[in-house]
């Protein structure tokens, strides 16, 4: 009798068979994990064709197409989070008794008596839970980040425990959660993966799936969105920050009680955007909730010094001939573009902009580019671009949009419409297409082509 209904944590994989959906780091990981407790394993992909199997720990695992899921009767499904929680496989499988979850779920319930600060929301995840560690590290904790920024939580099972865990979570992720962290962070809510999620409300239920097994969960939330102020009304012990609340952004950087906290050079790359002051009240927020008050201002100066500039979040990457060229390639919705253009109104911007069109509204982008009080150029790209250049025309907007195949062209069109002064910003408002891999790919690709502005400028 499988006993993966009933167990918790990794040991839901102490079962007879076990299918892994996603052959990535993560993947392998759980791979691993699982025949390390002696079941039978098979990794699932929908890009398997031209390869059978993946070596883990030297046992070559047979890799498959998502139709072995429901011919191949698994325990236990442990899927990965690019892979739809409402996938009609995964419906299949659970119809037919198995266990589906994810290596975050597993996660969260072995390290359900530890202290751990679960960080979500549609922008502004990454940023905030960098700054959360850091101001807890002031605080004299030992601290480990992990989860959708890049290191896998399965790589924390096997390290030194440590004081706090600060773990970034995303809604692919956030979507099959049964154990909520005790602290937890919303940034942001606004539409964005509606394909994999399927609507916006069910975004923001998977979203919010991440605080909704713990009753006593002491829930941060910034006030930049009405809707995530709204939607979170019913949490008792939710405390709101960076519009208003006790830590709130000010003039000057950092406000507490109405009193200056901290203060902080807003030409800086990392707080001249507000929204990055907001992630910062976030992170002193978590710290109030977990460590019931906060360091020294002279503590926070110094553990400001060690957050590094995140790349491609309004990363500048050069300034050649007066025009300053920012990279914004993780910005994937109109939301993190809105962010973006306000960091730099007041300067004439060339906006490069475009991506997989997923069918998100475009009208707050629209109204924010119809309101800037600086001049606005614009390259678009394929296939988002074009859905813009329309509203933006069907809006009686004087903006016109400027289309470019590759983000290479994109770079030497907007040189040459910003003139000898402002900033080409690429901030995409869409998901990278697939063919161009990665949002790291293509900010590798704004990136160069920068640096061939450059060359021709030297």
């Amino acid at each position: 009798m499988s006993t993966s209904s009933t167990a918790t944590g990794m040991e839901r994989l102490r079962v007879p068979r076990v299918a892994v959906w996603g052959a990535g780091v993560e993947g392998v990981e759980v791979a691993r994990a699982a025949l390390e407790r002696g079941a039978e394993v098979v990794l699932v992909d929908d890009w398997s064709s031209d390869v059978r199997s993946v070596s883990v720990e030297s046992v070559e695992v047979p890799l498959r197409d998502p139709s072995a899921l429901v011919e191949g009767h698994f325990d236990c499904v442990v899927r990965s989070p690019g892979v739809s929680a409402y996938r009609d496989e995964l419906h299949k499988v659970r119809a037919a008794g198995s266990v589906v979850t994810t290596a975050t779920a597993m996660w969260l319930e072995d390290f359900s008596d530890r202290r751990v600060v679960g960080i979500t929301g549609t922008k502004g995840k990454t940023t905030t839970a960098w700054l959360t560690a850091i101001v807890l590290e002031a605080c004299g904790r030992s601290v480990r980040l992990g989860g959708n920024m890049g290191t896998p939580l399965t790589a924390l099972y096997d390290e030194k425990p440590s004081d706090v865990y600060v773990v970034e979570v995303s809604s692919f992720q956030g979507a099959d959660v049964g154990v909520s962290p005790p602290v937890g962070v919303l940034t942001l809510l606004a539409p964005d993966h509606l394909d994999w999620h399927g609507s916006y409300d069910r975004y923001v239920h998977d979203k919010l799936n991440l605080f909704d097994h713990r009753p006593d969960v002491a829930l941060a939330v910034a006030t930049s969105s009405q809707d995530a102020i709204d939607r979170t009304a019913r949490y008792e012990r939710r405390v709101l920050y960076g519009g208003e609340g006790r830590i709130t952004v000010g003039p000057r950087g950092v406000v507490l009680d109405g009193s200056q906290l901290l203060e902080l050079d807003t030409s800086t790359q990392l707080f001249r955007g507000e929204h990055n002051r907001v992630n910062l009240c976030g992170a002193l927020t978590v710290c109030m909730l977990e460590e019931g008050g906060l360091p020294s201002s002279d503590s926070l100066e110094q553990a400001m010094k060690k957050m590094p500039v995140l790349p491609n979040r309004l990363q500048s990457v050069g300034t050649y001939g007066g025009i300053e060229f920012v990279n914004d390639a993780l910005a994937s919705n109109p939301a993190g573009t809105v962010a973006a253009l306000r960091t730099f109104e007041g300067r004439p911007i060339c906006l490069i902009v475009g991506g997989q069109d997923r069918g998100v509204d475009l009208d707050p982008l629209v109204r924010v580019m119809n309101g800037l009080s600086s001049p606005l150029h614009v390259v678009s790209l394929p296939d988002l671009g074009s859905r813009l250049s329309g509203e933006l025309a069907a809006s009686g907007s004087p903006i016109s949009c400027v289309p470019a195949p590759t983000v290479h062209e994109a770079v030497l069109l907007a040189e040459a419409l910003i003139g000898d002064e402002g900033v080409v910003l690429f901030s995409p408002a869409a998901p990278t297409p697939r063919v161009e891999g990665t949002y790291v790919q293509r900010g590798k690709a704004f990136n160069e082509a920068v640096e061939q502005v450059g060359a021709s400028n030297a």
